[in-house]
């Protein structure tokens, strides 16, 4: 073989290789950018989908007759047709409670905050309501933005907002005023399709507050127990705790070195001695003290000193209040403290702050409770 014939044997033989390669790699390669092309475009062209939002409410189904006390026992409130009770809380300087319905992405927050500030009018009520107070109450949700703020003739502080959770959006209302000594708000958050219901939910909340007569004065921080059945109600420590209570039956409540009983009888007192008999009668080893008759709300009934013997021997004290009630029956709250051996009329209340959860004992027979 030439010398020619042999270089171009070797050219021809490089040709091949190279040919027989790129045969393999450019199908690899074109398929990879294909790929790489669809994908893209196929990220680009579906868009992320957003949350639906519900149909508002039909607010001719809607009214606030069911009414909700709060843990307090200082108020009530009208629960819209449909909204459930979410949260309670019950400090010495706020009563919040919140109602709530998933089908419209709806909150309900009622708040009564002691105006510790001495707020005084709508100006300074407005201050007060500042964007650090704000960022507290909304730290639930991702966002909120402050959109618009008004005091009206009516003596509302008015707030609008959008807000968000994830990735739906809402709007929210509130409204504040001041009564008494206290800062009352009532805040809707509602789907952001329905404005027109948020404000009919708003008014019809903030028009069914109600604040209990019975305890205009008392303060905040202490919880409440209220049958239903038998009409009374009955403020305590938060603290303590309800251990055993249904409608119409005996309750009994529990704190440290106290134990709380309240109960109904079919029985009227009408007499001093007609009190300590009764009271005597109750459990074997109880002698009566001292008897004082008292009127609470209108319904007449005495308080009776007593003291009894533990399971261990050791002298304990007691102390009742009875209110013969429009019901013909007898109403009995009994205090009974362990470790203490005196008698409780007379005691010093600075000493023994449980007796004054005997004072916190009332009827309430025009009460009507739906949710608690």
């Amino acid at each position: 073989m030439s010398k020619t014939t042999k270089t171009f044997t070797y050219i021809i033989g490089i040709i091949m290789t190279i040919a027989m390669v790129g045969s393999l790699i450019l199908p690899m390669l074109s398929g990879q950018i294909a790929q790489g092309d669809f994908e893209s475009e196929s990220a680009a062209s579906t868009p992320f989908p957003e949350p639906t939002l519900p149909a508002p409410p039909d607010i001719s189904a809607i009214d606030f007759d069911s009414k909700y006390l709060h843990s307090s026992g200082l108020f009530t409130i009208g629960a819209p047709t449909g909204w459930v009770l979410g949260s309670a809380s019950n400090t010495a300087d706020e009563l919040r409670a919140s109602l709530s319905n998933s089908d419209y992405l709806s909150v309900v927050e009622v708040r009564l905050s002691k105006n510790h500030a001495g707020i005084a009018d709508l100006d300074a009520l407005s201050a007060f309501l500042d964007k650090t107070w704000l960022n507290h109450t909304w730290s639930g949700y991702s966002t909120w933005d402050e959109t618009s703020r008004k005091t009206t003739a009516d003596g509302v502080v008015q707030i609008d907002f959008n807000l968000s959770r994830g990735r739906s959006h809402m709007i929210a209302r509130q409204e504040s005023w001041l009564e008494a000594d206290d800062i009352y708000s009532v805040r809707v958050i509602m789907a952001e399709n329905a404005p027109h219901e948020l404000k009919f939910i708003l008014q019809g909340v903030a028009d069914s507050i109600e604040r209990l007569p019975i305890y205009a004065d008392v303060p905040f921080g202490w919880d409440a127990y209220f049958d239903n059945l038998d009409k009374h109600i009955l403020r305590y420590p938060s603290e303590w705790e309800v251990t055993d209570a249904a409608p119409g039956l005996p309750a009994t409540i529990i704190g440290e070195e106290a134990t709380l009983a309240v109960a109904t009888f079919d029985v009227a007192i009408n007499s001093e001695d007609d009190a300590s008999d009764w009271v005597e009668a109750q459990r074997a080893g109880i002698k009566a003290r001292s008897v004082e008759a008292v009127e609470v709300a209108g319904a007449p009934g005495y308080k009776v000193s007593y003291r009894f013997r533990s399971l261990d021997g050791e002298e304990e004290s007691g102390l009742l209040v009875m209110l013969n009630g429009a019901d013909n029956r007898l109403h009995v709250a009994n205090l009974r403290l362990g470790g203490v051996d005196e008698n409780l009329l007379s005691a010093d209340l600075a000493e023994l702050p449980s007796l004054a959860v005997i004072d916190a004992f009332q009827l309430a027979p025009d009460l009507e409770v739906d949710l608690q």
